[in-house]
């Protein structure tokens, strides 16, 4: 069985991995937020630390799993370009772990 990036289980699978991923950053990031809040009791810290928060929920929304556990039908297609969006993410995400992790 040879897999195709239009494998509609293929697609999910890997939207999947990526949203587990960024579900992992933002709690990491979100973790490091409220250890700095605690430290410098800064309002852009807990601004930051509100911005992780929402992310984080909308990262646990978005996932496939939560879809199908949710939802008894399909209302969108599944194709190749479903899974950009939480690629750039989870980029943008990496760049902000590494500039809080300095």
């Amino acid at each position: 069985m040879q897999l195709s990036m239009y494998d509609p289980v293929f697609i999910m699978n890997v939207k999947t991995v990526i949203t587990a991923a960024n579900v992992v950053l933002l709690v990491l990031l979100l973790a490091m937020y409220i250890r700095s809040y605690h430290r410098i009791k800064s309002k852009f810290t807990l601004g930051l630390m509100i911005f992780a928060f929402l992310l984080l929920l909308q990262a646990v929304t978005s996932t496939p799993c939560m879809h199908s556990i949710t939802c008894t039908h399909r209302m969108c297609t599944v194709g190749p370009l479903t899974v950009i969006p939480d690629i750039l993410q989870f980029m943008a995400l990496l760049v902000l772990v590494y500039l809080s992790s300095e």
